[in-house]
C-alpha cells in the first residue's frame, strides 16, 4: 500500500481528498497552493518535531498526527510537507576544501524526495508560506534552508534565519548526530553570505559541542567532523586565526578517542595543523600514536589472521609516515605472529577421461624417446589461452557478490600480506591469474604423467644422445646441456635440483632472445649504480613488444613471477623447501620453450626469424591449419603496429 493510500483512508481527511485518491493517479499528489491551508500545515510541523530524534522521525509524526486531529488536511498538501522532512544534510568529505554540510538532493535526477530545484511554483510557494508559518526551530531551520538554496526570498535573511534556527536546535530532542551536522551546515550558510557576527557564535557552540563529546568520549565522527571544519585552511581574503582551543582539543582527543579509524583521522588533522605552523615535533607524535594504535589493535586480537593484518597496516602506515622505528618493531611483531590456521575450500569438478586419455595418447603410441620427447616439447601453454581465461576472470567478477564487497588480501610466503585488491583492474587480473594458475596446475600433473610415461616405456635416455637431441633443433650446446640434465634430473626425482637449475636459465633465455632483436634492455651505470640487465617481469614486454604468443607471457609470467604462483622468486630467495613433480614438470616446459627457439648463435639469424619464432614458440608443423592462419594473423598485426 503506497502512502498516498494510507493517508487518504485516515480519519483526519476530508471526503473530497478520499475520492480524489480512489484510485491513486498522479493528479491526485498534484499540489495547488492554497495559502488557507498554511496555518494548519504550520502547526503540524512543528508539532511533528516535538521530541523527535530526527527529522525522518518527524516525517512518520505527520501521518499519526493528522489521524488524530479532528481538522481535515489535504492530500497533497500533507505529501508535500512529508516529504519537506524526508531532506536531508550531507557532510562534505573529509578535509576537504570547504567542509560543511550541504541540504540534498538539490539537483536531479531523484527519484525521492524530488529534487529540490525540481519543485513547481506550488509547492515552493508552500515552502516560502511555512518558512514565515513555523515556529519549532528544527522545522524552522529546514524551511529557512530550502529558501536559501532556492533563492525564494532574500538570500542573506534567509540563510541567517536558517543559522538562527540550527542555533536554536542545540540542545533539542534531535540526536548529536543530528545537532553536529546542523552546526556544520550553520557553519556553511554564515560563510557563505559573510554573517560575521554570527560565524564567532557557531564556532564558539561548535567548540563547546566538540569538548563536550571529547569529554563524554562519544560521537567520534562528529566530533572530527566539527574539528575538520574549524581547523581547515581558510581563504586570505576572510581568514581569521584558528581558535587555540581547536589545537588543544585535536591533541585531547589523539589520546582520548580509541579506534584506529578515528585515531587516524584525528592524526591527520594534528599533522594539518602541525603543517601550517611548522611544528615537526608535533606532526611526528601524531604519527607514532596513529601507528601504535594499530599495534595496540593487534594486540588485542586473537585470531592470527587478524592480527597480521593490523600488524601489516602499521608497518605501511609507519613507512609511509616515516617512523623507520615503529616500522621496524611492526615488522619484526608480523615476522614473529601466530601462524594462520587456513581453511580450504573444496569444490568439486569433473574433468571428462576423454581429454586426458587423448593428452596422454601420443606418448602410449610413439615408438621412440625422441618421437615422444617431440611430443612433449611441441604441448600448448599449460596456462591455456589468455582469451578463454579473460573469459573467466569477467565472469567471475560480474556474477559474484562476494567478490565485490569483500576485501581481497593476497598472503606470499610465510603467510606474510603481501597486497591488498582495492581497485577494480586489481580484482581482474587477481581473477585472471586465479583462472591461470588453475590451468597450469592441472596441466602440471598432465605434463608430468606424459615424462613418466615415457621413462616407464623407454627409460632414462643417455645424457649425451638426449643433449644431441635438443641440439639437433637449432638451439646454443649450452642450452641443450641444461635442458638435458634438467630432464636427467626430474626422471632421477631431483625435483628440486631440477627446479633450481632451470628456473634462473629461463631468464637468461628471455635475454638472450632480446639480445638477438637488439632490445635496448640493458641498464646503464648512473651515479654510484652498476649497469646491469632488469628483471624477468620487466624483459618480457619486451618479448611482446615483437609479437611474443600472449599466452605463453601469460604462462611464464604467472608461473614464474611474484604477481602469481611465483617460483622464480621463491627459487631465488629459498622459499621452495619441497618441490613436486609438477612443479618441475612445468619448470622444465617453461624452459624448452625458449631453448628450442633460442639460436646456436646470434649472428646466425636476423631480427625476422626472431619474430617468427617469438610468435610461433612451438613450430608450424604441429599446428592445425586454422591455428597457423590465426599466429599468422597475429603475428602480421604486431608487426604493423610497431
Amino acid at each position: 500500500m503506497s502512502e498516498g493510500d494510507s493517508v487518504a483512508s485516515s480519519s483526519g481527511l476530508s471526503d473530497e481528498s478520499r475520492s480524489t485518491v480512489d484510485p491513486p493517479g498522479p493528479e491526485a499528489i498534484t499540489y495547488r497552493h492554497d495559502p488557507s491551508l498554511v496555518p494548519a500545515l504550520a502547526g503540524l510541523a512543528d508539532a511533528a518535531c516535538e521530541e523527535a530524534d530526527d527529522l525522518v522521525t518527524a516525517s512518520l509524526r505527520i501521518r499519526q498526527i493528522a489521524e488524530e486531529s479532528e481538522a481535515s488536511f489535504d492530500l497533497s498538501a500533507l505529501q508535500v510537507l512529508t516529504t519537506t522532512f524526508t531532506y536531508h544534510l550531507a557532510t562534505r568529505p573529509f578535509m576537504s576544501a570547504q567542509p560543511g554540510a550541504s541540504l540534498v538532493p538539490l539537483d536531479g535526477p531523484s527519484t525521492f524526495p524530488m529534487a529540490l530545484r525540481d519543485a513547481d511554483s506550488d509547492v515552493r510557494a508552500l515552502w516560502l508560506s511555512l518558512y514565515s508559518a513555523v515556529t519549532h526551530p528544527v522545522v524552522k531551520a529546514r524551511c529557512a534552508d530550502i529558501v536559501f538554496s532556492l533563492r525564494l526570498a532574500n538570500a542573506r535573511d534567509a540563510a541567517e534565519e536558517a543559522v538562527r534556527a540550527y542555533l536554536d536546535s542545540i540542545g533539542s530532542s534531535l540526536s548529536v548526530t543530528e545537532q553536529g551536522t546542523g552546526l556544520l551546515r550553520a557553519w556553511e550558510l554564515a560563510r557563505s553570505v559573510n554573517l560575521s557576527s554570527m560565524m564567532q557564535q557557531v564556532k564558539t557552540v561548535m567548540l563547546d559541542m566538540a569538548e563536550s563529546l571529547l569529554n563524554d568520549g562519544e560521537e567520534g565522527h562528529i566530533f572530527i567532523n566539527l574539528l575538520d571544519a574549524l581547523s581547515a585552511p581558510q581563504r586570505k581574503k576572510n581568514a581569521q586565526p584558528v581558535d587555540p582551543r581547536v589545537d588543544d582539543l585535536l591533541d585531547r582527543a589523539l589520546l582520548g578517542y580509541p579506534g584506529t579509524l578515528v585515531v587516524g583521522q584525528i592524526a591527520a588533522l594534528v599533522r594539518r595543523r602541525a603543517a601550517a605552523t611548522d611544528d615537526d615535533a608535533r606532526a611526528r607524535h601524531a604519527s607514532e600514536v596513529e601507528v601504535k594504535a594499530y599495534l595496540s589493535d593487534a594486540d588485542k586480537a586473537v585470531d592470527a589472521l587478524v592480527i597480521r593484518a593490523h600488524l601489516n597496516d602499521a608497518a605501511s602506515l609507519a613507512r609511509r609516515l616515516n617512523v623507520p622505528e615503529l616500522e621496524s618493531l611492526a615488522i619484526s611483531r608480523l615476522q614473529s605472529a601466530p601462524p594462520v590456521k587456513w581453511q580450504t575450500i573444496v569444490t568439486e569438478g569433473k574433468i571428462p577421461n576423454a581429454y586426458i586419455r587423448g593428452y596422454l595418447r601420443p606418448y602410449r603410441r610413439v615408438d621412440t624417446w625422441r618421437k615422444a620427447l617431440h611430443v612433449w616439447f611441441n604441448s600448448e601453454a599449460p596456462s591455456g589461452t589468455l582469451a578463454s581465461n579473460e573469459a573467466v576472470a569477467r565472469s567471475v567478477l560480474t556474477r559474484s557478490v562476494f567478490t565485490r564487497l569483500a576485501t581481497t588480501v593476497v598472503f606470499g610466503p610465510g603467510d606474510l600480506p603481501r597486497r591488498v585488491l582495492s581497485e577494480d583492474d586489481a580484482a581482474f587480473e587477481h581473477e585472471l591469474v586465479r583462472a591461470e594458475t588453475w590451468g597450469i596446475n592441472f596441466h602440471g600433473i598432465l605434463l608430468a604423467d606424459a615424462l613418466d610415461i615415457i621413462k616407464e616405456r623407454f627409460g632414462i635416455p643417455c645424457f649425451r644422445d638426449l643433449e644431441e637431441f635438443i641440439v639437433a633443433s637449432g638451439t646454443h650446446p649450452a642450452s641443450a646441456r641444461a635442458l638435458a640434465k634438467g630432464l636427467i634430473l626430474y626422471w632421477v626425482s631431483e625435483f628440486d635440483a631440477c627446479v633450481h637449475l632451470v628456473v634462473p636459465k629461463v631468464e637468461a633465455s628471455v635475454r638472450a632472445l632480446l639480445l638477438e632483436l637488439n632490445e635496448p634492455v640493458y641498464k646503464t651505470q648512473v651515479g654510484d649504480g652498476v649497469g646491469q640487465f632488469p628483471g624477468l617481469g620487466a624483459l618480457l614486454p619486451y618479448l611482446m613488444e615483437n609479437g611474443f604468443d600472449p599466452d605463453w607471457e601469460r604462462f611464464l609470467r604467472t608461473f614464474l613471477l611474484g604477481d602469481g604462483m611465483g617460483v622464480r622468486n621463491l627459487v631465488a630467495h629459498g622459499f621452495m623447501d619441497t618441490v613436486s613433480r609438477e612443479k618441475a614438470a612445468l619448470a622444465l616446459r617453461a624452459y624448452s620453450l625458449l631453448v628450442l627457439i633460442t639460436s646456436h648463435e646470434h649472428a646466425e639469424r636476423d631480427a625476422g626469424l626472431v619474430k617468427a619464432g617469438l610468435a610461433n614458440p612451438l613450430g608450424v608443423p604441429s599446428r592445425p591449419w586454422w591455428r597457423r592462419i590465426g599466429r599468422a594473423l597475429r603475428a602480421a598485426r604486431n608487426e604493423l603496429l610497431r
